[in-house]
This record gives C-alpha cells, structure tokens and sequence, in this order.
C-alpha cells in the first residue's frame, strides 16, 4: 500500500460528502434584518445560514419545485 492509499484511510474525520454547491448571494439590509426576524421566532433559533436554507425550501416546497 502506497502513502496516498494510507491517508485516505486514516482521514475518516469531518463532514461526510454530499451533492452540494456554496452559494453566495449579496442581500439588501432589509432582506437580512428580515431573515434574522425570522429565524428568533424559530424554537431552535436557527443559524442566519440554516434559516435562509429552510426559507428557500418552505418555498421550493410550497410552489412545487420540491416535493412535500
């Protein structure tokens, strides 16, 4: 067994892969004070990131993009 087979053996650590892209989107003030509104009123009080994800889900979701 070869140095590379060894570290990708051993490197069992972190985030498991998923089917996923970064998105980076520039949001007026307004857009975010929104965003932040809205996850405080969440019982878990979600990330600014994690509550933007389930905005766009609900969404996707309720306009059939998604499905239930």
């Amino acid at each position: 067994m070869n140095n590379a087979t060894e570290s990708v053996r051993k490197n069992l650590g972190g985030r498991p892969r998923v089917d996923s892209e970064q998105l980076n989107v520039r949001l007026h003030r307004a857009e975010i004070d929104a965003i932040d509104a809205y996850a405080a009123t969440q019982d878990d009080t979600p990330s600014r990131t994690k509550a933007v994800r389930s905005i766009i889900r609900a969404w996707l979701i309720d306009h059939g993009y998604l499905p239930k």
